[in-house]
C-alpha cells in the first residue's frame, strides 16, 4: 500500500449540529482494489458523520467505485497510552 492524501483537512458537520475538522490519511494499494481511510482529530462518537462527509465530498473522486475500502477512527493521543482505532461500518 502507499499513501495516497496524507492530513487531508475536512470539514463536517458532527450529530449535535456543530461544525468541526479533522484530518484523513488514505492508504490504497498499487491495483486500487483495496484502500485504508484513517481518520484523525475528531471524536469517536461523530467518527460516522465524518465518515459521511467524505463518502460524499472527497472519496469520490479518489477511489474507483469497486473498491474495498476500511476506515478507522484514531482515538486521540494520551500520554501513556497505546495508540488504539475503531473500525467504522461503511455503511454510516
Amino acid at each position: 500500500m502507499h499513501l495516497l492524501r496524507q492530513a487531508h483537512p475536512f470539514e463536517y458537520r458532527t450529530a449535535s449540529g456543530l461544525d468541526a475538522e479533522g484530518h484523513a490519511d488514505l492508504w490504497i494499494t498499487v491495483s486500487g482494489s483495496r484502500a485504508v481511510l484513517v481518520l484523525s482529530g475528531c471524536p469517536l462518537g461523530d467518527a460516522a458523520a465524518a465518515l459521511n462527509t467524505l463518502h460524499y465530498t472527497w472519496l469520490p473522486y479518489l477511489l474507483r467505485p469497486e473498491t474495498q475500502m476500511l476506515a478507522l477512527a484514531l482515538h486521540p493521543r494520551r500520554e501513556g497510552v497505546k495508540a488504539r482505532a475503531l473500525v467504522l461500518p461503511l455503511s454510516a
